[in-house]
Order: C-alpha cells, then sequence, then structure tokens
C-alpha cells in the first residue's frame, strides 16, 4: 500500500508565501499527500505540534511558507518508500539563496556524530507518523532548532533511516543561525545529553549551529600510545629534527591528558641513540617494545599493542606533533561515546593545510583523503572542524579500546605499509561499531605534501577482495560535495 504523506507548514492560509508552497506540493501530482496549516495553540504548542496533531499520513515531514518542492520530489520519495517500506526516517538533499554553491546541501548518508553536532538532515525530512508521536513531537521552547530537536529524539529510536541523494527542496531562506537559534540547539543537545544518563557538556563551535558535546570519562582511562620508529630525521621548521625525541616532546609539553604512556616499538635498523633520547624526554612512561625482523608497520603496531598497558590505543606516528593541547582528552572524550570503535583526528601539513580529516573511497574504490591539502578552516556545513562519521581514519593517529583491537585481530600483517589503518577501521565498521574523526583533536604531521604514497596493485586487491562490497557503498561519499 502507497504510505500518505503530510506536509506540515506553519503559515497562515491567506500568507502569499504559504500560498506558495502550497502549491508547490499539489504541483506534484500525487494523490497520496496533505498540507497541514499550523498555527501556535492557545496552549502554548507550537504551530508544527499543532499542525502535527491534525496530520493522518503515514510520514510527515516539514515545510517552511515560501519553500517550495521541486518537480517530481514526492514521486521520488514514494519509489523509495517503495523499495525499503520499512523506513522510518528518509531525507533528502536540499538547497536555498546564496552566492555559488554555497546553498547547495548535498548530504552524507546517515551519520549520527554528525547529526549530533550539527542539524545536517534539514528538509526535506520525513519521519513515521507513530515514531514521531513516540519521540515527543514538536516541543515548545525549541523555536529555531524545533526540526533538529525532533530529529535527534527521533533517531535515536530506529535504524531505520535512509538517504535520497537528490535535492528536492528549495527554501526561500536559509537555515537559521542567529542567537536564539543557537540558544534552541545548546537545549536540543543538553537535552539529549540528559536523555542518554551520562554525565557531558555541550559548547558551541565557531560554525554557525555547529556544536561538540564533551561525555565526561570519570576516571581517565590509561592510553598506551604506540608509536613505530625507525629513528628518522627530517628538516622541521628549518632544523634536523630527530622526528621521534619531537614527537615524544610533544606528549610531555603539548598534551594536557594526564594518563598516557609511551610504547616505543623499534626495528633492527633504530639507531642507538633513539631509545635513551626519547626515555630523556618521558621518563618511566616509556615502555620499550623492540621487534625483530624487516619493517612492518602492522607488526609493529600488533606488538605495540601487544606489550600496552592501557585500556586504549593510541597509534601515533612518529612524525606528529600536537597543536591543540586538549587533542587527546578529546579523543577519549569521543571515544567514550556508545558504539565508538575507532577516533581520528585532523592531521595538517607544516605549512598549515589539511592532510587529514577523514577517508573515503573514489569512484576505483581507492581509499583517500576526504581534504588534500586544503586550507584549514571551518568547512563547507562544519566540514572541516565538527564531528564526522567516515569508514576509516589513518593510522598516523588512531585511538580505539585495546578490546576492540583484539576483538578484530589488530592489524592485518599482509598489509606492511599502506592500507593497513584502512582494513582495521572497515574490520571495526564490520563488528557494528563507528569510525569518527574529530577535528578538534589537531596535530602537525610531518609528512611532505608533494610526496605521496606509492601504492602497489596487490594492496588493492587485498582490499578489493576483502571489502569489495563495502567500498562500493561507503555511506560518507556525499562529503566530495561538501567539502
Amino acid at each position: 500500500m502507497t504510505p500518505r504523506l503530510s506536509v506540515l507548514v506553519p503559515g497562515e492560509p491567506g500568507d502569499r508565501a504559504t500560498r506558495r508552497t502550497v502549491a508547490s506540493v499539489r504541483s506534484q501530482g500525487v494523490p497520496e499527500v496533505e498540507v497541514v496549516l499550523g498555527s501556535p495553540g492557545p496552549d502554548g504548542t507550537t504551530a508544527l505540534e499543532t499542525a502535527r496533531r491534525a496530520a493522518t499520513g503515514d510520514l510527515v515531514g516539514v515545510l517552511a511558507p515560501g519553500d517550495e518542492l521541486e518537480p517530481g520530489a514526492l514521486r521520488g520519495v514514494l519509489t523509495m518508500l517503495a523499495h525499503d517500506p520499512g523506513l522510518d526516517v528518509l531525507y533528502t538533499d536540499e538547497q536555498w539563496p546564496a552566492p555559488g554553491a554555497e546553498g547547495i546541501a548535498t548530504k552524507p548518508d546517515w551519520a549520527p556524530h554528525y547529526l549530533a553536532g550539527y542539524p545536517y538532515l534539514g528538509r526535506l525530512t520525513l519521519v513515521r507518523a507513530g515514531l514521531l508521536e513516540r519521540a515527543g513531537g514538536f516541543r515548545a521552547g525549541f523555536e529555531g532548532a524545533e526540526e533538529w530537536d525532533a530529529h535527534l529524539r527521533a533517531t535515536e529510536l530506529t535504524t531505520r533511516i535512509a538517504h535520497l541523494p537528490a535535492v528536492l527542496v528549495t527554501r526561500a531562506e536559509p537555515p537559521r543561525t542567529d542567537a536564539a537559534a543557537v540558544a534552541a540547539g545548546t537545549r536540543a543537545l543538553e537535552d539529549r545529553v540528559r536523555r542518554s544518563g551520562r554525565p557531558g557538556r555541550v559548547e558551541a563551535t565557531a560554525v554557525p549551529m555547529g556544536f561538540r558535546t564533551w561525555w565526561e570519562v570519570a576516571e581517565p582511562p590509561l592510553v598506551s600510545v604506540v608509536m613505530p620508529t625507525a629513528g628518522g630525521r627530517r628538516t622541521v621548521r628549518g632544523a634536523e629534527t630527530l622526528l621521534v625525541e619531537q614527537a615524544a616532546r610533544s606528549l610531555v609539553e603539548r598534551t594536557t591528558y594526564p594518563r598516557w604512556e609511551l610504547v616505543l616499538v623499534t626495528s633492527e635498523h633504530t639507531p642507538d641513540d633513539v631509545v635513551p633520547r626519547v626515555r630523556d624526554v618521558v621518563g618511566d612512561r616509556l615502555v620499550e617494545a623492540p621487534i625483530p625482523g624487516a619493517f612492518n608497520f602492522s607488526a609493529s603496531v600488533n606488538e605495540g599493542a601487544r606489550l600496552a598497558g592501557g585500556t586504549h590505543l593510541l597509534l601515533l606516528n612518529d612524525d606528529t606533533e600536537a597543536i591543540e593541547p586538549r587533542w587527546l582528552d578529546r579523543m577519549v572524550s569521543v571515544a567514550a561515546g556508545d558504539g565508538v570503535g575507532a577516533v581520528g583526528a585532523k592531521l595538517l601539513f607544516e605549512e598549515g593545510t589539511i592532510q587529514h580529516v577523514g577517508i573515503i573511497v573514489d569512484d576505483k574504490r581507492t581509499p583517500i583523503h576526504a581534504l588534500g591539502s586544503e586550507a584549514d578552516g571551518l568547512g563547507r556545513f562544519g566540514t572541516k572542524e565538527l564531528d564526522m562519521d567516515f569508514l576509516a581514519v589513518t593510522g598516523a593517529c588512531l585511538l580505539t579500546p585495546a578490546d576492540v583491537f583484539a576483538e578484530v585481530g589488530g592489524f592485518t600483517t599482509e598489509l606492511p605499509l599502506n592500507f593497513n589503518d584502512v582494513d582495521y577501521c572497515l574490520k571495526v565498521v564490520a563488528s557494528g561499531r563507528s569510525v569518527v574523526t574529530t577535528p578538534f583533536a589537531r596535530l602537525f604531521h610531518f609528512e611532505s605534501s608533494t610526496r605521496g604514497h606509492r601504492l602497489e596493485q596487490w594492496e588493492q586487491d587485498f582490499l578489493d577482495r576483502h571489502w569489495g562490497v563495502r567500498l562500493c557503498l561507503d555511506p560518507h561519499v556525499e562529503y566530495r560535495s561538501l567539502l
């Protein structure tokens, strides 16, 4: 049976903008749709809630006066619902007046950590009527973030969420980012923290309507920083530098997180002076983990994990340096979220351009950085600043619970150099956990932005053989349009 759709419009019948929106719905030629106008109720009920209570549809969506559906929009929605009739939440892309492409919001597939920091579902989002009722409908006191508040509560109650990647709505105005909307968004997220039953705090970011939640950890876990090194040297800021010594000094001098140990994994070719120099920096926090044989990054990581004493493992390259002192605090906080299996950071090249905010898959099923040598900043719709769900993050800075590492079998030694981090993250995702980048954690990665990586065909073949289907279904490729 074709579901009936209810489009809620908080407007008056005689208003010109409302008439334009109603006309755009009626012009769809879809009999299975009703438009429900709403006005604030005498009991303080919002206009949207008044309309919702009067709606009779199976799924409910919102348009503001002046918004218009694109031709064929509802046909596309009904086609997708016919393909997957059990969907509880279905959202589409949208646009609004803005210079160039600034007002075209092409969205990733379901990204819960992104939604917890930014109201990206937007319009048109259709929610199963019974689910929205169970979630509490549209609540007074959240005007300016009323839809976001409802989306947060509804998506906590279902996993049947899908994205229709087509621009189906043209808003009359951009989404609100005024002070009242920011305050309402803060209240919505603070209420989300209360619903979780766990302590946490919400802070606004420089991104308009962008937030981050800091989950509090009652007793900070011991983090074992696993750092393979061959004792490489490189010119950094004009001076010849022993990279691992600089990385160790960064842990001591630029890291506010209190509980960590450094598991230094050395190879047969690591110079003899490296370990003493690192010990001089970190003292008794140092755990030595020598490994014989030819260098194999995956084997080095696994050996470091074997000797680690922490409940969390931080895989960290020896050519990194902290920028934000609370970088590890932030990564631990994100890892404390429900179902998180791996956390990545924002890595910058020495000149300040971005090396990493997450990994996506290109059209050839090859993992690539979502941003390459782009200027640092907030990004479109907060993509360079807010927590993001990804298929994988780089092993140059990757935090993961030690029990998750053991459960999925650690790093695959068949991949000694490239794609071992991607393979690990795919195993984490396959276990039902999420992979998140938190750009608040900012570090330099002193890898040349022009060096590139030599990738062998057998490495790509390994990924295709083990993860071909999942690589074809990367849910986050729409970040290409956002970035």
